[in-house]
């Protein structure tokens, strides 16, 4: 019910049947609001009340321009226009009480009457834009960094082309013109043997580049054996002992770009744990159950303080390593928490949704 004086002052009550949805609409983490055509509050459920930090009792009667900056009231006046008309939806700031301003999106809607097609108002849904805005932020600043990374392997890779397999091209083509110009076969021969190694070394040199530029372990063989390999190789090349524990990750596929992350993540690591944290031993632990991916590199090292104080370059390598592993997370959904007091070892826990990747 709407009494409307001269001083026009509003009274409104929900009672009977409609109660239950009062409810429902209190429990509603959007504002919800319904206003006259001329943008006066004649409903707001708590959730509003909170937004704009002003008791119901006076948001209800009060007019929504009265919750809206000077500069916006052009604006929010278009959206109760075309609200009466129809379904719209924009974006506002609204005024605390204490003045501060949010931003919010706003869905406004026509109030029709049963058995009546008269407009009688304006419902709405309001809903806080800050964290929504923050996230796209984010992803823009997640994306640009992705772009700037690219480019910058591209760039890795046209060095090593140019630098290695160019240069061992330029060797061959040099030792092809001498072969012509032996006067012996043994000299011949001579020559030849030494192309041949140099051969062998190109094409390593190009399986390595492809091997960075995309694991073919995890097409051939899968995720599990391509950390279990990744680990061995440390082992193997650093004399760090490496435990390796992998459970659930095999017995349904992983979105391919999860397995890749997670590949990379687990390298990047190990290569920390080689480079710069002195340790003797390292535990990996990969394991997934039906919502999560869960890593745990942990080394027995110096601790990443400690390796921080290094020089320059090497804790500046490092650093930049753990905020790509953040970076290649985040753009996933997942998260990562690092712990490494100085001389404690470090310890660095990725986890990743996998039905959201």
């Amino acid at each position: 019910m709407v009494v409307a004086s001269a001083g026009e002052e509003h009274v409104v009550t929900l009672q009977g049947a409609e109660l239950p949805y009062r409810l429902l609409l209190d429990q509603m983490f959007a504002g919800a609001v319904t206003l006259t055509p001329d943008g006066v509050f004649i409903y707001c459920n708590a959730r509003f009340a909170d937004m704009v930090r002003t008791p119901i009792a006076r948001v209800i009667g009060s007019a929504m321009g009265r919750f809206v900056p000077p500069a916006a009231q052009p604006t929010l006046e278009a959206l109760l226009a075309r609200g009466i008309e129809g379904h719209t939806r924009g974006e506002l700031e609204l005024r605390f009480g204490d003045g501060a301003l949010v931003a919010v999106s706003v869905t406004f809607a026509p109030l029709r009457l049963a058995g009546s097609a008269a407009v009688h108002g304006v419902i709405g849904v309001v809903v806080d834009a800050t964290e929504r805005k923050q996230q796209e932020a984010l992803r823009s600043r997640l994306i640009q960094q992705v772009m700037g990374a690219q480019d910058e392997e591209r760039r890795r890779i046209a060095r090593e082309l140019h630098d290695e397999t160019g240069q061992s091209l330029t060797a061959m083509l040099v030792g092809l013109r001498m072969i012509e110009e032996c006067k012996t076969t043994a000299e011949a021969a001579e020559r030849a043997q030494h192309l041949r190694a140099i051969v062998a070394q190109t094409l390593e040199d190009v399986g390595r580049l492809a091997r960075g530029l995309h694991p073919s372990i995890l097409d051939d063989l899968g995720l599990a054996a391509a950390v279990t390999h990744r680990a061995q190789d440390l082992a193997e090349l650093h004399g760090i002992a490496v435990d390796v524990r992998i459970e659930g990750i095999d017995t349904e596929a992983l979105p391919p770009l999860l397995q890749t992350t997670v590949y990379r993540v687990v390298q990047e690591a190990l290569t920390n744990v080689a480079r710069h944290a002195k340790a003797r031993r390292a535990t990996v632990r990969l394991v997934r159950d039906e919502a999560t991916v869960e890593l745990h590199v942990q080394d027995d090292g110096i601790g990443f303080e400690a390796t921080a104080h290094r020089s320059a370059a090497g804790g500046g390598a490092r650093r930049l390593g753990l905020q790509g592993m953040r970076e290649r997370a985040a753009l996933l959904g997942g998260s990562v928490e690092i712990e490494s007091p100085p001389g404690g070892g470090t310890t660095i826990a990725v986890r990743f949704p996998v039905r959201g990747a």
